[in-house]
């Protein structure tokens, strides 16, 4: 019975939090989200030609950047363009269009939502942590913001959560086969989200081979490994290969995104134009700290949207300063003398190694774009590190509450609760945002 229990209280979890960005696509008006405007061309585009744009046709390139999101994956525009090509049988109206276009992005949230869920079971025994973690992951507001406009991030977090759940899962079946193709399709979905997701798949490979050679199975190693790689590359190589073709061998289509922004843009945002610390001989100290980096990076991690413009009650950024400040002390604490490495299993210091690492590799990125090409302080660069993050923090406090704080288990219990209801409160804002905002 409590099995049973459990499932239904999973099951309206996923449809509420699915609604709720729901809401949001719907009550948001149009082009109010980051370059939503530029990746709705794609869209229109194919839901009027039945076909795929270059991304050197004018019909998709932003007259004011000189560049279109045709030159880099599209599978979420693609979606979004069968949707309104469907619904626009029965409607034409624009904001009907939109939320349309808008639809494979809730679609994902819910999908990676559910694959959280999976991931909570395998990293938590305590059903506190383990929704403590998931709220964490699914209902921080960003996510459920990106879960709301059209973007290529929510297919990224989608794509992510699947391949975390295949190493929960390898780690602990030797890769059976049935796990080597669901990391595939992760894989192969990566590829085809957004490149600041491309960290998991170097990591995929290191995992997978350290997995291997740790117990010297090079047989298990080749096999396993032709099939992950011929899966994944028959779900996204088309894309790579007509993007070589088109764009002459540039296959990942940022050489000629930098081209065309250079003959097409207007003068100020001409990529040789475009004012950055790296341009204005600024130091990274300066552009972290002075030009609000970090800040303004956090912030909008939490939740910021619109056009970087609509923000949460400071006290809602605040509460999850202290809950990630909190989280991380509580994970460090044991680094003392490696005892947290020695009392774990080889396999569970692998996976958090690998967490570790595609923490660090987002944060590179956004920082080298943000230094050397435009600088955005903009936590959806970093979302990618979003499930190692929360895994991390929801891993410190519980190390706080159930080792280090000693207190009756009546005040644990108080400050449990406490940490749920100001999530659950911030969320609430969210919407409250919106509605105030939008309405």
């Amino acid at each position: 019975m409590k099995k049973i229990d459990e499932k239904k209280v999973k099951i309206l979890f996923i449809i509420t939090i699915t609604i709720f960005a729901l809401i949001l696509a719907i009550i948001q008006p149009i082009d109010i989200a980051p370059d939503e405007k530029m990746k709705m061309y794609i869209c229109k585009y194919i839901a009027e030609n039945n076909n795929l744009p270059s991304g050197t046709d004018e019909a998709v390139r932003d007259p004011a950047w000189g560049i279109s999101y045709g030159f880099t994956p599209i599978l979420s525009y693609i979606c979004g363009g069968l949707f309104m090509r469907i619904g626009g049988i029965f409607s034409q109206d624009i904001h009907f269009q939109y939320v349309l276009a808008r639809l494979p992005s809730v679609i994902f949230y819910c999908i990676m939502s559910i694959f959280v869920l999976k991931i909570a079971e395998k990293l938590f025994k305590n059903t506190y942590y383990k929704w403590l973690f998931i709220l964490f992951a699914t209902i921080i507001p960003q996510v459920v913001f990106i879960g709301s406009y059209i973007n290529n991030d929510s297919l990224a977090l989608m794509s992510i959560a699947i391949i975390i759940y295949s190493w929960l899962r390898g780690l602990e079946s030797n890769w059976n086969y049935k796990i080597c193709i669901m990391l595939a399709c992760g894989l192969g979905l990566c590829a085809l989200s957004y490149y600041n997701a491309y960290g998991y798949i170097l990591t995929s490979m290191l995992l997978f081979i350290a997995y291997f050679v740790a117990k010297k199975n090079y047989k298990e190693l080749f096999k396993k490994g032709i099939v992950i790689f011929c899966i994944s590359l028959a779900i996204c190589g088309w894309w790579f290969v007509r993007s070589y073709i088109l764009y002459d061998g540039d296959f990942l289509g940022l050489n000629i995104t930098d081209e065309y922004g250079e003959k097409y843009a207007v003068d100020r945002l001409k990529p040789s134009k475009r004012i950055t610390p790296s341009s204005t001989n600024a130091s990274l100290p300066y552009m972290l700290i002075k030009q609000d980096w970090i800040k303004d990076s956090f912030k909008s991690f939490i939740g910021v949207f619109g056009h970087m413009d609509v923000l949460l009650p400071s006290y809602c950024y605040f509460i999850y300063l202290l809950l990630f400040l909190a989280g991380c002390t509580g994970y460090i604490i044991d680094y003392y003398k490696l005892k947290h490495f020695k009392n774990q299993t080889k396999e569970k210091n692998l996976l958090e190694i690998i967490f570790i690492l595609n923490i660090i590799i987002p944060v590179i990125l956004s920082l080298y774009y943000s230094y050397y090409s435009d600088f955005q302080a903009q936590g959806r660069y970093l979302m990618p590190m979003l499930i190692p993050i929360m895994y991390f923090i929801t891993y410190g406090i519980h190390n706080i509450l159930e080792n280090k704080l000693k207190i009756k288990n009546k005040y644990k219990n108080i400050i449990k609760l406490s940490i749920y209801l100001l999530i659950i409160l911030v969320t609430i804002n969210t919407l409250i945002t919106f509605i105030k905002v939008y309405i």
